[in-house]
């Protein structure tokens, strides 16, 4: 019996000094960690007011301040291996075979990774654009690593990956100060032209959002089966194209109603054959 007290005796401190011994080494390196960890949430937020302060456009500061995060926790990993004896080279060696084959598992989230990073360096648009892309149209909210997020007039958020925005046609409708305001509508043939154009020169004249400086042209640019087509083309500031181009179709409307323009719609006559 006592020599199985020291028997577990011996056991016990042998395991108290292992214990020791890890704790010796452990500690040192747990707290090494958690001032690593530190350090890096304080650098990534100085990098994050500098690049705010930055020429850097604002769709590019996510993916800028997230690489610097990645690279600082990469480096803290590599740091911990080394400590724990663990070969880096190895490492690196191991990494690089499991990213090949996670690459290859995940082809189309890195087709959109790599179309994030050529839409942020050709800048074809930026946060707040109003653009069309993608079979979808919208306001850009923001520019991620797989997909664009597009607000739509009704209040929607649409999640475009960002390969179908790169293989298709981008229209970017906020790119420019100036827009072209068109609308075209149509009369009786039976209407005199110079009454027509004085009617819509006078909706031009009554829309304060117009560029009075800039081109403007009135006039017939279309025989249809029933009208004759009548175009408006003028140029108002971006931010005015829709303050501009709704009240200018109830004004043409009124207009018409008091110069009694009118404005044809198409009958169908139904002739009856007795046999």
């Amino acid at each position: 019996m006592e020599d199985m007290i020291k028997d577990l005796f011996k056991d016990a401190q042998g395991n108290i000094s292992s214990f020791q011994q890890f704790a010796a080494k452990a500690l040192p390196l747990l707290f090494t960690v958690l001032i690593a960890l530190v350090l890096t949430n304080f650098i990534v937020n100085f990098c994050k007011k500098i690049i705010k302060k930055s020429k850097l456009p604002k769709s590019m500061h996510p993916f800028v301040a997230s690489g610097i995060k990645a690279a600082l926790y990469f480096l803290i990993i590599l740091s911990v291996c080394s400590k724990l004896g663990i070969d880096i080279t190895s490492l690196v060696a191991a990494f690089s075979v499991i990213g090949v084959a996670v690459s290859l598992s995940i082809q189309n989230t890195l087709a959109n990774v790599m179309a994030g990073f050529s839409l942020l360096f050709t800048k074809q648009f930026d946060v707040d654009d109003y653009i069309e892309a993608g079979g979808v149209s919208g306001s850009v909210m923001r520019i991620g690593l797989a997909s664009c997020k597009l607000k739509t007039f009704d209040g929607k958020d649409i999640y475009v990956p960002n390969s179908s925005i790169i293989s298709e046609k981008i229209i970017n409708y906020s790119r420019e100060p100036i827009r072209r305001v068109d609308i075209t509508i149509g009369t009786s043939y039976s209407e005199s032209v110079d009454r027509v154009k004085a009617s819509l020169t006078k909706v031009i004249d009554n829309t304060p959002e117009i560029i009075k400086d800039k081109d403007i042209f009135v006039g017939i640019t279309g025989f249809g089966d029933s009208a004759i087509n009548y175009s408006i083309r003028v140029w108002v500031k971006n931010s005015d194209y829709w303050k501009a181009y709704l009240p200018m179709l109830e004004r043409i409307k009124r207009t018409f109603e008091e110069d009694n323009i009118e404005i044809p719609f198409n009958q169908l006559d139904v002739h009856i054959k007795n046999n």
